[in-house]
């Protein structure tokens, strides 16, 4: 008896070795993953994609994708694609109306969520390990005994999350740029523009070096290239900025000639917290914070973000070595509870793409109390953490420098304690095309302001000329002078 056709195809499926079909990436339109504001035009859905390209047997995921439509009668047809820093925090989350959005007025802005993060499926969650991260915020977790608490939780969650079937080599910057090619295809764009800021410059970058075709500009806020060891620098990437702030009040007449000893009450009020808490009526997590030099310094690097703040925090370091708090004791509560990062993500590109070129002791040399930093600890992962988290290393080519023909519109802040205006430059040796913008007075994401956003809308009129940036131009920058007024 001959058996209908499509029972034969389907027996034949089943058959011994047989290979299911792989992933074809598609858009599946749904509702939002966060409530998004009811009165504008927001489209949401998931990007269905591969969790590992390089197995054909691997299963889907899902990415959450937010499109804020245009203002415009008839919108340009090259949107901007957003994806925020980290790696391993939430895009769409805090994505939730386009009414401020001054790009809206002319093109459509996306939203993509990166793999593994909040609301992704699977969203790649640490529990144990954010909440460590609280108790080190806390000042009860520090030294070597935090480094085996991390190392330990690492561990742990890495066995639930491969238990939970993730195939943890499947998170990388690599994926994700892939996965934004996939999304460009899917949606019917031609071409588009990208902006990221922070981490997501390097995801940028590592678009241009895989997808350029689909990409008509980019903007790059804050840069963190694939060739730079973060982890080696974090600190005195810190110390920079802090010797700017003394620099910069001590060759203002006013701030000079009232804090002369900015530098050497800095170094000593973090020595004293070191050798005595200093008594703060802080709760965290249910216990008392401990202020030592960390939360001293953490304390300041927080500071060190926001533009307002920067010319206050000679006045800031003056008061709390005199006893008086207040100013101090604010940005610390800002700095408590647990990691907001989904850091399994965190650790897969970590431990995948830098970690494997770093040097080891040049990173434990980022905590040395000679740097006299209170031992504050900027780095991403420790090594110890990476050898737990075990994924495969990345190829070469993901420490190396990316050229691009592509334009780009390049963003650095003076102030910014993370990724210095340095690293933003280095682009111009393999970028011909890039065309960088250095904000006086700003910090990290140092285009998020009224002068950003115009040379912003000016690049993506013409990317192929460099825009008018005199309101950069400008920018007086920090005035010290306003720590010493009342």
């Amino acid at each position: 008896m001959r058996l209908p056709l499509f029972v034969a195809v389907l027996l034949l499926s089943w058959r011994a070795g047989a290979e299911p079909a792989p992933v074809v990436p598609r858009f599946e339109p749904g509702a939002c993953a966060v409530e998004v504001a009811a009165t504008e035009r927001i489209d949401c859905g998931l990007l269905v994609v591969p969790e590992n390209r390089h197995k054909a047997d691997s299963r889907s995921i899902r990415l959450p994708v937010t499109l804020f439509r245009s203002r415009a009668a008839k919108p340009l047809a090259d949107p901007v694609l957003f994806m925020p820093g980290g790696p391993g925090l939430s895009a769409v989350e805090h994505f939730t109306s386009g009414k401020n959005n001054k790009l809206l007025d002319q093109r459509d802005y996306i939203v993509l969520g990166q793999r593994g993060a909040k609301f992704a499926q699977p969203s790649l969650q640490c529990p144990e390990t954010s909440t460590l991260r609280g108790e080190l915020a806390a000042g009860r977790l520090r030294g070597p005994a935090a480094t085996t608490a991390l190392t330990q939780a690492a561990g742990r969650c890495r066995a639930v999350l491969t238990a939970s079937g993730v195939d943890l080599d499947g998170y990388t910057s690599e994926a994700a740029a892939d996965d934004i090619e996939d999304l460009r295809k899917v949606l019917g764009v031609a071409r588009w523009n990208l902006y990221g800021v922070s981490y997501s410059t390097r995801l940028m970058l590592t678009v241009l070096r895989r997808h350029p075709a689909g990409v008509r500009s980019v903007v790059l806020d804050s840069v963190l290239p694939p060739e730079v060891n973060f982890d080696e620098v974090s600190a005195t990437n810190v110390l920079r900025v802090l010797n700017q702030v003394f620099d910069g009040c001590a060759v203002d007449r006013q701030c000079g000639a009232r804090y002369p000893d900015l530098r050497a009450r800095f170094t000593k009020l973090v020595a004293d917290a070191d050798r005595r808490p200093l008594k703060l009526a802080i709760r965290a997590g249910g216990g008392p914070v401990e202020v030592r030099g960390a939360q001293v310094v953490e304390a300041v690097y927080s500071a060190m973000h926001e533009p307002v703040q920067i010319p206050l925090i000679p006045r800031l370091i003056v008061d709390a070595s005199e006893g008086r708090f207040e100013a101090l004791s604010g940005l610390i509560r800002d700095n408590q509870g647990p990691s907001s990062m989904a850091w399994g993500l965190r650790y897969s590109v970590w431990c995948a793409e830098e970690m494997p070129f770093e040097d080891a002791g040049r990173i434990a040399a980022q905590l040395a109390p000679a740097m006299g930093l209170g031992g504050v600890n900027e780095g991403t992962a420790s090594p110890q953490e990476c050898r737990a988290w075990n994924v495969t290393a990345a190829p070469a080519v993901e420490n190396e420098p990316v050229k691009s023909d592509v334009p780009a519109l390049v963003f650095a802040g003076e102030f910014d304690p993370d990724t210095p205006p340095e690293w933003g430059h280095r682009l111009l040796d393999s970028m011909p095309n890039a065309y960088p913008v250095d904000m006086r007075g700003r910090s990290h994401a140092a285009s998020f302001n009224t002068c950003g956003v115009s040379i912003v809308e000016a690049f993506l009129q013409d990317p192929s000329h460099p825009p008018a940036v005199d309101c950069a131009l400008k920018r007086r920058g920090a005035d010290f002078s306003l720590s010493v007024r009342p």
